[in-house]
């Protein structure tokens, strides 16, 4: 694994960081794994341990089997075990209702996570962004937050510029009044670089489970069933085309194939 992960090319594949951050977290279980005994109940109990999203098992299991494949290929390892996979719900489906999120938000303590939340519903952002958002990137006049800093190429995860709603301004003025440093997101005068304790104590205080991704999620099913054209949805979420924002949230829109439904007509006699 960590072989691999030195092979990558940091500064031509994005995901090179993402890699190497979960190779963290997926370490303790698995270094001193033998790759030739690893089969699905490995991976079962993989999951039970980490108790974490499935989204984030499968992601790291994942990882897992694309360093043996590597390997296969540039070492003497050569096995190809057998891997056991959680499913995943739809992006789309992951989405808090409006009394939950008013819930969470009133078990979220700390004022940093309180402002995450908002900007999480508001830009519906992917939360690194989020957490590398500066405060030069927030046109006060325009009413425009460019997600995407100066210097940073946009790669396929793009980062468009939103504008921000009159209840995301009223926060983001108060927190720029108390600012200590140029991240928007701060905590005792530093910038934060992980946000998930804050969402998981939230979680148990409230018994609502949220992620900080799922506030993308919710956002977005928010705006679809306001009518909210996929079109605009796409660009608002850096999607290269409606395709994946229609194959998630069009479902969501009120009058989402009614039409559809009224075509089929009897005829009486």
């Amino acid at each position: 694994m960590e072989a691999y992960i030195a092979s990558l090319d940091f500064d031509e594949k994005p995901s090179a960081q993402r890699r190497k951050d979960a190779w963290k977290a997926m370490r303790p279980f698995w270094q001193n794994v033998d790759p030739t005994v690893i089969d699905g109940q490995m991976c079962k109990d993989y999951a039970a341990q980490r108790k974490a999203a499935a989204g984030t098992v499968r992601y790291e299991l994942l990882q897992v089997s694309t360093a043996l494949n590597w390997a296969r290929e540039n070492s003497p390892v050569n096995v190809r075990p057998k891997m056991w996979l959680p499913k995943t719900a739809e992006a789309g489906e992951k989405h808090l209702s409006h009394a939950q999120f008013e819930d969470f938000l009133d078990a979220v303590k700390a004022p940093h996570a309180k402002l995450y939340m908002l900007l999480g519903l508001y830009t519906m952002a992917r939360p690194k962004a989020i957490l590398e958002l500066v405060w030069d990137q927030v046109d006060w006049e325009t009413g425009l937050i460019n997600l995407n800093p100066p210097g940073r190429r946009q790669t396929r995860k793009k980062r468009p510029t939103v504008p921000m709603s009159d209840d995301l301004r009223e926060a983001l003025e108060a927190a720029y009044a108390a600012r200590q440093t140029n991240y928007v997101i701060e905590r005792g005068g530093k910038p934060i670089d992980n946000i998930k304790k804050a969402f998981q104590a939230a979680s148990e205080r409230s018994g609502i489970k949220a992620t900080p991704y799922s506030l993308r999620h919710t956002g977005a099913v928010w705006a679809a069933g306001e009518g909210a054209s996929m079109a605009k949805l796409a660009q608002f979420m850096g999607h290269d085309d409606d395709s994946t924002t229609q194959k998630h949230y069009a479902k969501f829109q009120p009058d989402h194939l009614r039409d559809v439904a009224n075509a089929v007509q009897r005829t009486k006699k």
